[in-house]
């Protein structure tokens, strides 16, 4: 099987819910995210079944693009009268037919883009899609072989060597395990969370993800004209520290504009 950045989706998209349903955003992630918004829509990159789209859209309206049409048609049945407008793309062709104040990709999303000609095509059409003062804002781990991923209450692992198997989430009648493959050379992990439920085949549920370093991020985004405008390690916007920071929320700006 050829892995893009709609594989994890549509692989997942009826099981996403149930391995994270415990995963709620923050009420701080939904505030800045509503402020950042300004006067239009929010442009969501990696909607999913809509963890984060739901909660913003009874704020501001949102644009919810997501690769996988699965997770797209999820997404649709639950927004209900809510702002959504759920968008099947993927994110190197995706432009927003307005310019906007906010584009946003959370929850490791830029990462499992997969490769880093998608990432760089995210970030140009990001930039065309900002309004003069707009905001883009990635939030992802930073890779830390051996450390647990920041990703929930059930998190999996990055492996220190080639490869690793942890156990994610275990309830009376599931048990989920984590197994990936760290490419070092190629900055990449693939892995699989292998579901086992009393009475049913067991799932096993593919995703690949090309990771940088924020300070590789920031180069990237400045080729593709934005520029870091302010680094945090949580939704409180708590000072990011690089040597222990898990994850980093960081929000650039057009290049040329002013802070």
């Amino acid at each position: 099987m050829t892995y893009d950045s709609g594989t994890y989706g549509e692989r997942t998209a009826d099981e996403y819910d149930a391995l994270y349903s415990d995963f709620v955003p923050p009420a701080a992630q939904i505030r800045l995210l509503a402020e950042l918004a300004g006067t239009t829509p929010a442009v969501e990159i990696g909607s999913g079944t809509g963890r984060v789209t739901l909660p913003l859209a009874e704020r501001v309206p949102v644009f919810a693009v997501d690769a996988s049409e699965e997770m797209t048609r999820q997404l649709a049945k639950k927004a209900g009268d809510l702002p959504v407008t759920p968008i099947t793309a993927d994110a190197a062709h995706y432009v927003a037919g307005r310019r906007v104040d906010l584009v946003f990709a959370c929850f490791n999303t830029f990462f499992l883009l997969a490769s880093e000609q998608v990432q760089r095509a995210f970030l140009r059409n990001a930039g065309r899609m900002l309004t003069d003062g707009g905001t883009l804002l990635i939030e992802t781990f930073v890779p830390r072989p051996g450390q647990r991923l920041p990703d929930g209450p059930h998190p999996g692992v990055f492996p220190r060597q080639r490869s690793v198997v942890s156990l994610k989430r275990r309830t009376v009648d599931t048990v989920v395990f984590f197994a990936a493959e760290h490419h070092d050379a190629e900055q990449e992990f693939h892995y699989s969370e292998v579901v086992l439920r009393d009475g049913e085949p067991v799932r096993v549920l593919p995703g690949q993800m090309r990771y940088w370093q924020p300070e590789q991020i920031d180069v990237l985004a400045g080729e593709a004209g934005l520029l870091l405008r302010e680094r945090w390690e949580d939704w409180d916007r708590s000072r990011y520290d690089a040597a222990t920071s898990a994850k980093h929320i960081s929000l650039y700006r057009l290049a040329g504009q002013g802070q």
